[in-house]
């Protein structure tokens, strides 16, 4: 940059794509507007694309965003053509003010890109990455189109890799994103994707990445470098990287031993950026007491904390506190509102709890069938699950009584020290023949 815009525009400019701390955004923003009212040709193609792609953290307006085009165009900016037919807003009325043609803008917007301007080099590269090259100039055959949309992807993924060597942010995010995930013909390949981002992490401002970069490692099962960059993250306050570190050490087992109180710890740290994950793992290690004596209540108040966030996996957690009364006044009519809440939007759901109200009629007509389905889909490690199968079976609630298969399910839970479990159990006794029987 410097060659091509006023201080004032290219300050703008950096401060918006060449940063990530988005309280100076608006600050950019302003001096952008500044070099507008100036009368600067290109500067109209910057706060158009605010406009157009709510670049900057600024809302979205179409219209202000083509009329910003089309005065840009009308004053010569070859960027402002390349950014209107980016957008779909290059028709008849918007060629009327034209003082050259799509083909000779592309060229000029390429001659800024080869003299080095980084904001052209992202630009040269969305023209190849979108399309634009295939659709408006190329038009090959079909039988030669894959050959040429595969080309195309490569020479986007050098522009915007030259682009983002400078710094350029929405560059790196389109060869970093593209690499990774093998967006538009760019070759899906994660292990250079990471190898190429960590040769640019000193170049561009990567802190909106640095959790990407964690869960690609993690994918990969290459911990070490995963745990790095969580610790990169939590240097800036990153509260994902805080909580995936801490999820690695509540689960030991990713390349860090088990410890319960550290991972309690971070989870507290990204709480207190008011971050929902953070508050969502500080109600399961009370509720869980892992970390810490187990504790409902405060598990119930970081549970809703989360929820008000927006964490609807918390009103998993919230459901069964209702249904059992665990920190909370019980209110099982509650649990299941919240349950089948879940379930109406295809959402996890407890299940179990589910199962029980189901089972019991709780806030619903009975229905044992869809009882025991939610009860074999939750699983025996739910001591729920246990006892409502072994009820459905013992006293055939919609099947043949079974007693032995009753005793099995009860056996299963009580064996885990579930004392209502064992409470069921005194029913039956066995017999000299080794079979169940009520007493």
């Amino acid at each position: 940059m410097g060659r091509f815009y006023s201080d004032t525009l290219e300050e703008g400019v950096r401060l918006i794509y060449f940063q990530a701390d988005p309280a100076l955004f608006p600050q950019g923003v302003k001096l952008v507007e500044q070099a507008v009212v100036a009368g600067e040709p290109d500067a109209y193609y910057y706060l158009a694309r605010c406009y157009a792609w709510e670049d900057g953290n600024v809302e979205g307006d179409e219209r202000k965003a083509k009329e910003l085009y089309k005065k840009g165009i009308a004053l010569g900016s070859d960027l402002c053509v390349l950014g209107a037919d980016r957008m779909g807003a290059l028709n008849e009325e918007m060629k009327t003010v034209m003082v050259r043609s799509l083909r000779e803008s592309y060229d000029a917007v390429l001659k800024m890109a080869e003299a080095g301007d980084p904001m052209a080099q992202y630009t040269v590269g969305l023209f190849y990455f979108w399309g634009d090259m295939l659709f408006r100039f190329q038009k090959p055959s079909k039988e030669e189109f894959d050959r040429c949309e595969k080309e195309n992807a490569q020479v986007a993924l050098k522009w915007f890799c030259r682009s983002a060597e400078q710094g350029c942010i929405p560059a790196f995010r389109n060869a970093f994103n593209g690499m990774r995930g093998g967006i538009n013909s760019i070759p899906k390949d994660p292990k250079e994707a990471l190898r190429w981002a960590e040769s640019v992490k000193d170049k561009v401002d990567m802190r909106d990445y640095y959790y990407s970069m964690v869960v690609e490692y993690q994918r990969l099962k290459d911990y070490g470098n995963a745990n790095r960059w969580c610790r990169v993250g939590m240097e800036v306050g990153d509260s994902s990287c805080i909580v995936s570190l801490g999820l690695v050490y509540l689960e030991g087992d990713k390349g860090l031993p088990m410890d319960e109180k550290e991972a309690l710890r971070l989870f507290g740290l990204a709480a207190e950026n008011g971050n929902e994950y953070g508050y969502y793992n500080m109600g399961r290690c009370y509720y869980n007491g892992w970390g810490c004596a187990q504790d409902y209540r405060q598990a119930v108040e970081y549970f809703k904390k989360a929820r008000d966030l927006g964490h609807t996996t918390a009103d998993m957690f919230l459901a069964r506190c209702y249904y059992y009364g665990r920190g909370v006044q019980q209110d099982q009519l509650t649990a299941f509102r919240l349950a089948k809440a879940l379930r109406d939007k295809e959402q996890d759901y407890p299940r179990e709890i589910l199962g029980l109200c189901y089972l019991n009629g709780i806030g619903t007509m009975p229905d044992y069938a869809l009882a025991r389905s939610l009860f074999e889909q939750a699983g025996t490690g739910y001591y729920a699950s246990c006892i409502g199968l072994g009820d459905i079976y013992s006293k055939g609630l919609g099947v043949e009584e079974d007693i032995q298969k009753a005793v099995s399910y009860y056996e299963n839970a009580a064996s885990r020290g579930n004392a209502e479990a064992s409470e069921r159990m005194k029913q039956f006794k066995k017999t000299i023949f080794g079979k169940w029987k009520r007493r």
